[in-house]
């Protein structure tokens, strides 16, 4: 049984536009990894949940930005993890 194709409303600057719901896989999911002044280490990863490109539902066309790149809209969270330095977090758990 062919895949049944799923679709959303998308923001756009001229407000929201139809959408086409893409499949996508997973290339690389890197942490980016960010060092604060005081030594803690924040990693980060982005986790993207859905994929979705403008469309015109009646012609099926690519809805075009004035860029020339069509709308593409992504639902994601954040993953974060925090390494702090024991002696900063001791400063920051004295009382």
């Amino acid at each position: 049984m062919p895949e049944r194709k799923t679709y959303s409303k998308i923001p756009t600057p001229m407000g929201f536009i139809d959408a086409l719901d893409l499949d996508f896989k997973a290339i690389k999911e890197d942490w980016n990894v960010y060092e604060l002044e005081d030594g803690t280490q924040l990693r980060v990863r982005i986790n993207v949940s859905k994929i979705s490109r403008g469309i015109d539902l009646k012609t099926g066309e690519i809805i075009i930005q004035p860029t020339g790149e069509p709308f593409y809209n992504i639902v994601a969270n954040t993953t974060m993890a925090v390494n702090v330095p024991k002696e900063t977090l001791e400063k920051l758990t004295k009382k």
